[in-house]
């Protein structure tokens, strides 16, 4: 690629970043804990890299990444356009909004893995999604530095990389969708829906690669992270009030009218569902839509976590309910080892 194009990926990427810092300062409450640099790299696949190099944070994002991006947006859209109008993706803006948004959301992911806290546990490792030069999921480097990475199989590893990845996606996407407020759906919508563009081409690029162990949460896992987000957050205000007022319980009218969670549901969170099949088809693995399981299944899973508060496996019905119900004994481990339970 000539060097001028590369330029101009270059400021793309920086100004980007500049909101993407922004955006997590001004949600979090306090300045990010290190300093941070982005280098795009001249490279037509999709992948994105993340390091430590003398206490600063390092992304190194491939050229292809926002070209990929760009990409499915189109075909997204294109797919959309041909639907009844009640059935289209709404966008608020255009298109190339969209594209940065989702642009956006992938390094407040790679913000994030340092925000949590992931390098103290694997020093002298990166992190990469999908197949970067310097490797794959968990990527050690400097093999000097004392890790307990030398102790464990590839399988074990690829399940923390995968948990890194769920609590990444959990953090990003409560930066990125912000506060519950009513008047807020049509964002919450659109904000969801470009995060599923990012979902999506990491499961193609997952299934492209077919190694023995993934790297990456199903599609299916961390769309349903992803909606089961959505479900709770209406209930945070109330839930956050009760807690300030030292309450043992959670008062009913704290909580949004029934009336308004299902009008909720119909205008934020079945949209994004159907969105993610468009999304599917334009990554061209549009079976891994099918592997999602039927909207009722979704959702009844999303309430035996919301509201019967069971993680066991064998209460849920989609594969994405499941794997992330799986995940969860390695994933408390290392939040309880990050301080964060």
């Amino acid at each position: 690629m000539p060097s001028a194009m590369i330029d101009a990926y270059q400021v793309y990427f920086d100004a980007v970043l500049a909101k993407t810092i922004a955006r997590y300062e001004e949600r979090v409450g306090q300045r990010f804990d290190a300093p941070i640099s982005i280098r795009c790299a001249d490279h037509q696949d999709f992948w994105a890299y993340a390091f430590m190099g003398h206490k600063e944070l390092r992304l190194e994002i491939a050229s292809g990444a926002l070209d990929r991006i760009r990409e499915v947006w189109t075909k997204a859209l294109t797919t959309s356009s041909r639907l009844p109008p009640n059935h289209q993706i709404e966008l608020l803006g255009h298109q190339d909004h969209a594209v940065e948004t989702s642009f956006a959301w992938l390094l407040q992911h790679e913000l994030n893995h340092q925000a949590i806290g992931h390098f103290t546990i694997i020093p002298g490792a990166g992190l990469s999604e999908a197949q970067c030069p310097n490797g794959l999921g968990i990527v050690e480097l400097d093999t000097s530095q004392p890790s307990q990475l030398s102790e464990l199989t590839e399988q074990e590893k690829a399940e923390i990389h995968m948990c890194f990845e769920l609590q990444t996606d959990h953090d990003a996407t409560e930066i990125v969708l912000g506060a519950y407020v009513k008047e807020n759906w049509p964002l919450f919508r659109y904000y969801a829906v470009c995060i599923l563009a990012v979902l999506f081409i990491i499961e193609a690029e997952e299934r492209r690669l077919s190694k023995p162990f993934r790297q990456h949460p199903f599609a299916s896992t961390r769309l349903f992270m992803l909606l089961g987000h959505l479900a709770e957050l209406p209930m945070i205000p109330g839930i956050k009030r009760a807690q300030a007022e030292g309450l043992d319980h959670l008062p009913a009218d704290y909580l949004p009218t029934s009336d308004e969670m299902f009008g909720y549901r119909q205008a934020v969170m079945s949209p994004v569902l159907a969105a993610s099949q468009i999304f599917a088809a334009a990554c061209g693995i549009s079976e891994a839509w099918d592997e999602l399981g039927t909207a009722e299944a979704m959702f009844a899973d999303i309430d035996t976590i919301l509201i019967n508060q069971n993680r066991d496996v064998s209460a849920f019905r989609t594969q994405g309910a499941r794997q992330w119900a799986e995940l969860q004994p390695t994933n408390d481990r290392l939040l309880r080892s990050l301080g964060w339970k």
